[in-house]
């Protein structure tokens, strides 16, 4: 017998241990169990997704929208606002057959956990050597010290948080550029989440505040800083894989992270599986990250509305990556119909990161 433990219920870790139990669910020999401290919270805010999570959740526990047991509401894409130079709005849509969702943390959490589909432990773990299991996806939250990281480049690094009163035609996730960076707007429930992402270097928090509450009418006193990076190691002793918080944080911009601590889990379930090397794992994820960050750079780079040092400085951070420019270039002189047909053509890549050609020729069509 086989045992993979998961440490961490955050999303990066009820996520992974979904995929362990998906993955191994016609494998006796391989087990899945989930280890969590009780005594520490999700995070404070709801959380977005893109539609491949859902098709998982919704295969996995036989869910759907008329049976929605962790409040999730419908994200049909992505409204930006202020964006760029040519519109005051636009849609990311993810296409009229699909869609996502936004969730409550604290009921999704609930939810997985007493799914019964692996085993939970309620246990703070110390050390690795506590987990007797072949392997461990660690997903315990962000490092204690970032001495063995990589920085990513992106303009944000602080955020304040509040909500508002309910919309019931807010359907998809808001995002409005302000002076000072963006800010998300996302439909709960009974009410919608808000996030005045910031950059703390060029922008007071007290000016922040100010201008959140201008804008939006809220009065924020929550205020979290961070960073943006990836940790250099990835797997420690051929035995336990970061993932979460642990393995990386960009900033929330297109809903990145569930995404990529998805195609994380992804790897290491194929390398416990024997169809991955180390070497090729630590290739593909810190090639994904990598992609994540120069999208959302790119985006910046359209600029906003908005004058300010702040989008001085955001349409000022430059990356370099061949591919990228080269799917740039076809986006922008094919029709979004001709870019389809393209999909299935083995010498076109279909993604960069997790978005399709239809993403980039998206943004091209309404910022450029």
């Amino acid at each position: 017998m086989k045992k993979l433990s998961v440490i961490g219920a955050g999303s990066a870790g009820l996520l992974a241990a979904v995929q362990g139990y998906y993955s191994f669910v016609n494998m006796p020999d391989w087990e899945v169990e989930l280890i969590h401290d009780p005594n520490l919270p999700p995070e404070r805010v709801g959380q977005g997704t893109v539609p491949g999570i859902m098709n998982l959740l919704s295969i996995v526990f036989d869910v759907d929208w008329a049976d929605n047991p962790f409040d999730a509401t419908v994200k049909h894409g992505i409204m930006y606002k202020n964006w760029g130079k040519k519109k005051d709005k636009f849609f990311h849509p993810f296409g009229m057959g699909y869609s996502a969702a936004h969730y409550d943390v604290n009921k999704f959490r609930e939810f997985i956990l007493s799914s019964n589909k692996f085993k939970v432990v309620e246990k703070n773990i110390k050390n690795y050597n506590d987990v007797d299991s072949d392997y461990i996806i660690d997903c315990s939250g962000k490092p204690t010290s970032f001495d063995n990281h990589t920085t990513l480049t992106n303009p944000v690094n602080s955020v304040l948080l509040g909500s508002s009163e309910k919309e019931d035609d807010l359907h998809w996730t808001d995002c409005v550029a302000t002076p000072d960076g963006w800010c998300f707007r996302i439909p709960n429930i009974d009410s919608v989440s808000h996030g005045y992402l910031f950059n703390k270097d060029i922008t007071s928090v007290e000016k922040a505040r100010e201008n959140f509450k201008d804008l939006f009418g809220i009065d924020s006193t929550d205020n979290l800083n961070f960073s943006n990076y990836i940790s250099n190691q990835f797997i420690i002793d051929d035995r336990v894989c970061l993932n979460g918080n642990k393995l990386m944080f960009l900033e929330p911009l297109e809903a990145n992270s569930n995404p990529a601590y998805v195609q994380a889990t992804n790897r290491y379930l194929s390398y416990m599986l024997g169809r991955m090397t180390k070497r090729q794992v630590y290739d593909e994820i810190f090639s994904y990250v990598l992609k994540i960050q120069n999208y959302l750079l790119w985006l910046y780079q359209s600029g906003s509305k908005y004058n300010t040092p702040f989008w001085d400085h955001a349409t000022s951070l430059e990356f370099e990556d061949n591919l990228f420019d080269g799917l740039v270039g076809l986006c922008s002189h094919r029709s979004m119909e001709s870019l389809w047909s393209l999909m299935d053509n083995e010498d076109v890549p279909d993604h960069y990161g997790q978005w399709d050609l239809s993403s980039i020729k998206n943004w091209i069509q309404n910022t450029k």
